[in-house]
């Protein structure tokens, strides 16, 4: 079952690597689009944790089993993110998070064809021209780590 906030709280964890060291953190998200959404047109921006910033281009999005940077999803109009199914977001950090509770911050948007120009933003982030649409850019929540 998929829960109404975008940041969903199953899944949040640190990962670790071949060695057993934490190395960073995942979480899944949800669209908060009813209608879904095809990658091409998603638009992604910084993950802020606890008011540290980790930039968009070192982020990792897992769809349907496959990695995808921020650039990589500009050309995958062959893949629509359907509203109730969860993508998960990799971000690394060497040591992962500490136990307990974090504030976990996504900044996201899209590209509305029929919303003027595609391209074209209007506040500069990156998020694309519909970035205040349907709910707008954050997607604030209070997480708790417990592994």
């Amino acid at each position: 079952m998929v829960e109404h906030e975008r940041i969903q709280l199953r899944g949040f964890h640190n990962t670790y690597d071949e060695n057993g060291r934490a190395d960073g953190f995942e979480f899944c998200f949800r669209t908060g689009y009813y209608k879904g959404i095809w990658l091409s047109q998603f638009r992604v921006g910084d993950v802020i944790v606890d008011g540290e910033v980790f930039p968009k281009d070192t982020i990792i999005w897992n769809f349907y089993g496959y990695d995808y940077t921020r650039e990589e999803m500009y050309d995958r109009m062959d893949i629509y993110w359907q509203v109730n199914d969860l993508a998960t977001v990799k971000v690394k950090k060497p040591g992962g998070l500490t136990q307990g509770y974090h504030d976990v911050d996504v900044q996201i948007g899209w590209v509305c064809n029929y919303n003027s120009e595609p391209e074209k933003e209007f506040d500069g982030s990156g998020l694309g021209n519909a970035v205040g649409m349907f709910g707008g850019a954050t997607n604030m929540r209070r997480m708790l780590l417990v592994r």
